[in-house]
């Protein structure tokens, strides 16, 4: 493990960098954005369970705060890229989710990107819509929806399901947990999916 810095240089912000952790190496990276409490650490669940492992894992903090960090993560992307990353996997929490999955949407002709997982991450949000079905039908790579049956975006989720073409997975567990909450009561399950979806995805690549 160790920090890395992140520049910042295609959007708007007067922040020239934003501060992230790099574990492991490898041609094969996954990158995991926040969601809005904007904590790298709550994803040491799943980091914890893939490093040490045959690929980089990146976690990184938003400069600021916005319903989209779609472009922060465009960021993000390119630097893993410029490290060398081949075969990249994008998973988000809630507005990093929506992040994750706009960017796939974004860069469905970019064959580094190789899947995507999206914890909570809704459709739409106090009347910002994040992206059109079209955009979400055009999105090849495998997916995985993970969410709590009573979560407020659980039928925005369903909805997903239905526009995105194969291969695509949905994943309910009981409560309400919101994002990174999911894996308060239900750890082991939520990142032995998430390990389950990342090996295949990846072996997907090299079959």
């Amino acid at each position: 493990m160790k920090p890395i810095t992140i520049p910042i240089t295609r959007t708007s912000s007067d922040i020239p960098s934003i501060p992230g952790t790099l574990y492991g190496t490898g041609k094969s990276a996954v990158i995991f954005s926040n969601m809005d409490t904007n904590d790298q650490q709550e994803w040491n669940p799943v980091v914890k369970a893939l490093v040490p492992g045959p690929c980089m894992v990146v976690t990184y903090d938003y400069p600021g705060f916005s319903i989209d960090q779609s472009e922060i993560l465009e960021e993000v992307v390119s630097c893993v890229a410029g490290m060398g990353a081949e075969r990249i996997i994008l998973i988000g929490a809630s507005r990093g989710g929506v992040a994750s999955l706009k960017v796939a949407s974004r860069r469905v002709h970019d064959d580094r990107i190789v899947a995507v997982a999206a914890l909570s991450a809704p459709i739409e949000h106090e009347g910002s819509v994040f992206y059109t079905d079209d955009e979400l039908r055009e999105i090849s790579v495998p997916k995985l929806l993970i969410n709590s049956e009573e979560d407020d975006g659980a039928e925005d989720n369903r909805k997903m399901l239905s526009l995105f073409c194969e291969p695509k997975k949905l994943l309910f567990y009981s409560g309400d947990g919101h994002g990174a909450e999911i894996f308060d009561g239900h750890e082991e399950a939520v990142v032995e999916a998430l390990l389950d979806f990342i090996n295949r995805s990846f072996s997907r690549e090299t079959a």
